[in-house]
């Protein structure tokens, strides 16, 4: 991003920022979905370790013989954690698929670079603009989810949340 206009940058932190907003609304809503999402990064770091066990990129190894254990380690272990639902899924159960379908979807174009981007410097601008004030409007509604949850034990109606991202403002 630095000292250039760079959209695309730009679209793939709102990106970032809107599945943490679906994550935050949809942690919210129990304990289970609490607890499966704080053992999320336990069970993709397993999934990852078990990936590269199978590639050979990794080796498993007694501590006591030193012997190369490997294929008895995939034999037997299982991933015990299960992931999270997908940020789709989360998004229906937190009643905010609009937020999926309408934003996610579309800045997943961006950060999978099949989007197409302005040639003009002032529609670089332009959409760095509207990139910012998205990235403003996320990082307040996470914000609002979390305090709403803190102080009120509820997460944020979708009328409070489209009041924060600045969906209810008329043009």
């Amino acid at each position: 991003m630095g000292a250039v206009a760079n959209s695309a940058c730009l679209g793939i932190l709102s990106r970032s920022l809107m599945e943490q907003l679906i994550t935050v609304l949809w942690g919210i809503r129990s304990i289970e979905n609490a607890e499966s999402q704080s053992s999320a990064g336990t069970a993709q770091l397993a999934k990852a370790f078990k990936m590269n066990l199978e590639e050979g990129t990794a080796q498993v190894f007694d501590r006591i013989t030193g012997e190369e254990v490997t294929a008895r380690y995939l034999e037997r272990e299982q991933i015990k954690r299960s992931a999270p639902p997908s940020i789709q899924q989360q998004a229906k159960e937190a009643d905010v698929a609009d937020l999926y379908t309408v934003f996610y979807r579309f800045l997943s174009l961006e950060t999978h670079g099949h989007n197409e981007s302005p040639k003009e410097q002032s529609e670089i601008v332009n959409l760095c603009v509207i990139h910012l004030q998205g990235i403003g409007g996320i990082s307040r509604a996470i914000g609002q989810g979390c305090v709403w949850w803190l102080i009120h034990r509820h997460w944020p109606d979708n009328e409070s949340l489209r009041e924060v991202l600045g969906l209810n403002a008329k043009a």
